[in-house]
């Protein structure tokens, strides 16, 4: 089938012709302000949030220091809930795509490592389970889709060639549709890389390709380390989330062409003048070690940090956008020299806490959301809550939360 590209253009809107102002509800203190022009509705936050509280209750904890085989991870890089309470994991350290139920137990490993029917490398660029029960793996060294019956069986794969490895890679809409990060072009020398969308429909027959939303103000040239990106993800729903970073603005592109765009005050965070020193140092060993395979110059480090890393969509179609917030110094595990380097690439010790505001997709400011130390989020939807600990000694933990938001 052939392929057709299709851009999403969003521009600032200049006049407004209705307004409305909220200055709160009976289930907290938000106060927004909302307009609307003809397809684009703005919603300006003044303060407050929908929750009054918000904490992540541990409900489930999957895996061990030392004992059964099956929970001691190594490199987990996909997380999938099943529907049903239970979750499907990959560790590329065995490899193997392990499922467990609701109640943490191991159920089984879907197929093994290798590259025949069912069968995977160490890596792994999405997983997801369609709406079917049916189990969806993006095998890159394999260039393909595994797909999986619900029962773990091994039922087809779908050829997939991409030379690009990110994060977020895969998402499979509330049809069964897939929408895949590829490349669209040609890498150019210090410019952002084209990256865009695949989309596949239901049997992996190819449909459309996809650019990401055009952003006013958009960067055109690479950025390092707290340079203002272009930030941008696809909602199973079906919507576009993009924004530039320098400023807490995004926008929702939604299926049917409306769009919401969210504006929040922000003062910029500042780099600290330690951990500006290290990302320096760790830029000068890059450039040094490895400029020869580099695709763009390495800016000098920002004082300040931009408002927002990432988007993070959920199953009901929920935003959460991870802020850059005040970095901590912690020990961390000096890294080994790789061979071909003369040294080990220096460390980082400052890290930043995993803080999200979360948006309703209408551009509703639900509130902030502060994820444990050591504990990275995986996925989520409503108040069902994953994420990746780390332990005291570096062992892998898969964690379930309860939102209890309120």
């Amino acid at each position: 089938m052939r392929s057709h590209c299709r851009s999403v253009h969003v521009v600032a809107v200049g006049c407004m012709c209705m307004m409305n102002a909220c200055a709160g509800s009976d289930r907290g203190t938000l106060a927004e302000e909302r307009i609307t022009r003809g397809d684009t509705t703005i919603v300006r936050s003044h303060g407050g949030s929908v929750w009054d509280s918000v904490a992540l209750v541990e409900e489930l904890r999957i895996g061990v220091l030392q004992g059964a085989e099956e929970e001691m991870f190594g490199n987990v890089q996909e997380i999938a809930p099943d529907r049903h309470g239970g979750v499907y994991v990959f560790d590329g350290a065995v490899p193997a795509l392990r499922h467990f139920d609701s109640t943490g137990a191991y159920v089984g490993t879907l197929g093994a490592g290798g590259s025949g029917p069912g069968e995977y490398r160490d890596a792994a660029l999405g997983l997801d389970v369609r709406p079917d029960g049916r189990v969806l793996m993006r095998d890159p060294r394999n260039s393909r889709i595994n797909v999986y019956a619900a029962d773990g069986t091994p039922t087809e794969h779908w050829t997939v060639s991409s030379g690009l490895f990110a994060s977020d890679a895969m998402v499979v809409d509330t049809a069964g549709h897939l929408y895949l990060k590829v490349m669209l072009g040609d890498i150019v020398q210090n410019q952002p890389w084209p990256i865009g969308i695949l989309h596949l429909g239901p049997t992996g027959e190819l449909i459309d390709s996809i650019a990401p939303p055009t952003i006013v103000g958009e960067p055109t040239t690479s950025s390092g380390i707290f340079g203002t990106s272009k930030v941008w993800a696809m909602s199973p729903l079906g919507d576009m989330v993009a924004g530039v970073n320098d400023t807490y603005t995004f926008v929702i592109v939604q299926p049917d062409g409306r769009v919401v765009r969210i504006e929040r005050e922000h003062t910029p965070v500042a780099v600290h003048p330690d951990e500006h020193a290290e990302w320096e140092i760790r830029n000068e060993w890059t450039r040094k070690n490895r400029g020869q395979f580099m695709s763009a110059e390495l800016p000098p480090v920002p004082m300040t940090k931009p408002a927002y890393r990432e988007f993070s969509i959920g199953g009901d179609g929920r935003i959460w956008v991870r802020l850059y917030v005040d970095a901590r110094q912690e020990e961390v595990e000096p890294a080994p020299v790789r061979p071909g380097e003369a040294s080990a690439r220096p460390s980082i010790t400052w890290v930043e806490p995993s803080v999200y505001d979360v948006f309703e997709r209408d551009g509703t400011y639900l509130g902030r959301v502060h994820l444990p130390d050591q504990v990275s989020l995986a996925a989520h939807s409503g108040s069902e809550v994953w994420g990746r600990a780390t332990g005291d000694l570096g062992e892998l933990y898969i964690v379930r939360y309860r939102l209890d938001a309120r």
